[in-house]
């Protein structure tokens, strides 16, 4: 069966760590795909906090994850100390990709490689809608690429 891969941006803008926790490991006593989803999610938070924003909040809009995929490449376990980076890449009309790798800092491994594709959307209106001018520049990105319209039922 063919697996999913994933690439990381190439540079990354944010970074975290976080230490695995008994509660984050499972049966087999590595990190949990669950646990590292919610990492994964934590880091995609903490990014934005970082430029002074939540996902509710972006210039006024709101942040919806539209994807998620997850290449996981080694195993982690309780107490490993996890180096989690973060960047952006793939901007288009409405939204853009956040890479993210997590590294196990004692193996020198990466553990996973993610991406989180989002969207911009006003809450008001219910509405999908385009990515903030000042946005794109605040991260570099002032080019726009033009994207099928979007359809929302």
């Amino acid at each position: 069966m063919p697996r999913i891969k994933v690439a990381v941006p190439e540079h990354f803008l944010f970074r975290m760590e976080r230490i695995v926790g008994i509660s984050d490991v499972n049966y087999a006593k590595h990190l949990d795909s669950i646990s590292m989803v919610n990492i994964l999610h934590e880091a995609r938070l903490q990014f934005l906090a970082s430029l002074g924003f939540t996902e509710s909040n972006i210039y006024g809009l709101g942040l919806v994850v539209t994807d998620l995929a997850v290449d996981y490449q080694s195993e982690s376990f309780a107490n490993d100390y996890l180096i989690v980076e973060v960047g952006v890449s793939k901007f288009n009309r409405y939204g853009f990709d956040i890479g993210i790798q997590v590294t196990n800092s004692a193996m020198e491994a990466v553990v996973c490689n993610a991406k989180i594709g989002v969207v911009f959307f006003d809450f008001d209106k219910h509405k999908i809608t385009q990515v903030p001018i000042a946005f794109k520049s605040m991260l570099g990105h002032p080019e726009i690429q033009e994207v099928q319209e979007v359809q929302v039922a």
